[in-house]
């Protein structure tokens, strides 16, 4: 058994050395690490040899995850090794970001880390699209894929992935590249931002880009949400999140571990129902009107602790979920 406090001073340095690498695509390194150390807080003992296994067939293995493991605790013991690299894998997709012209457009897929909020499929049966005097967009039925050419957006990007991750015939390297992204985007799909946007008639024309064109005293939306619990931290975070949904998380079976659009359904609803709320929809349609130019909004302290709420919420079930699917497939 891990040593509980040794635990969480790993993960508060695994955060602060990467926090600096680049801004992340959805919750940003804290929250993508959070959701890693849950997961790996249920994972059985043989899914995490096997997952080691896996990794340490990654193309990049050296470069980004051995070379940038910080040296306490590459001077710790296997289990404090393996506790940073799940979280550094989570991560991983963003770092694809900023990598050389040659192995970014090898590694990094933008459009994976996010969906259409009119694409539909089993229980996302309702757009995940607020509209301010627009008229919706019609539906656009998605389909499962299996084929990496065809996957455009989280949903069938984590169709793909899971695939490849859980075949025992594919290369430990494909598989390896494919761990990281289902880790990642068990993460990003729970994120509502990252489910549906704001249209609008005139402002929003083209929408508001899952919230990054709404602008708050603290940064646009789409990035006050990624970074919900930063301040909290992953010590804080991941205490918090055990001990407030343990039995949310309990409760949760292999049953709920293998549909994606049961997961986009409760981001889409949390975006429609709090993200957005009812001051800035009656703004953006008074300045739709002519009136005046869009404020950056103040969110109250009731807004932020609902959102840490839920965006804990949210981390803890991705994380909850990746264990289960993890420990059914691998």
């Amino acid at each position: 058994m891990r040593h509980p406090v040794r635990y969480l001073c790993i993960l508060l340095l695994s955060c602060a050395a990467s926090l600096s690498l680049q801004n992340a695509l959805a919750w940003d390194s804290a929250g993508h690490r959070v959701s890693a150390a849950i997961a790996n807080h249920y994972l059985s003992d043989e899914t995490r040899r096997e997952l080691l296994r896996i990794l340490q067939q990654h193309p990049r293995y050296r470069e980004d995850f051995l070379d940038q493991m910080p040296n306490s605790v590459a001077s710790g013991d296997e289990q404090e090794q393996f506790d940073w690299l799940l979280g550094q894998a989570a991560f991983w997709p963003d770092i694809t970001r900023g990598l050389p012209e040659a192995q970014r457009s090898r590694y990094n897929r933008a459009n994976w880390h996010y969906i259409d909020g009119a694409w539909l499929r089993g229980a996302a049966s309702i757009q995940g699209n607020s509209y301010i005097g627009a008229a919706p967009f019609a539906d656009i039925a998605g389909t499962t894929v299996y084929q990496e050419a065809a996957a455009d957006n989280v949903m069938t990007a984590l169709d793909f992935n899971s695939a490849l991750l859980a075949d025992q015939q594919a290369p430990l390297p494909q598989r390896a590249v494919a761990l990281c992204w289902v880790l990642h985007l068990i993460g990003d799909i729970h994120q509502p931002l990252h489910v549906g946007s704001l249209y609008s008639a005139r402002h929003f024309r083209t929408g508001d880009r899952g919230g990054n064109g709404v602008e708050t005293d603290q940064g646009n939306l789409h990035a006050r949400w990624d970074r919900a619990l930063r301040d909290e931290g992953i010590r804080d975070s991941f205490n918090a999140a055990l001990t407030r949904h343990s039995e949310t998380l309990a409760g949760l079976t292999a049953q709920n571990a293998g549909d994606w659009s049961v997961w986009m359904n409760e981001s889409r609803a949390l975006l429609l129902n709090t993200v957005y709320t009812e001051e800035m929809k009656t703004t953006i349609a008074r300045v739709d009107s002519g009136n005046g130019q869009l404020p950056a909004f103040e969110l109250d302290n009731d807004y932020v602790e609902t959102m840490k709420y839920h965006a804990g919420m949210r981390l803890a079930l991705a994380g909850r979920r990746l264990a289960l699917w993890l420990d059914e497939n691998l």
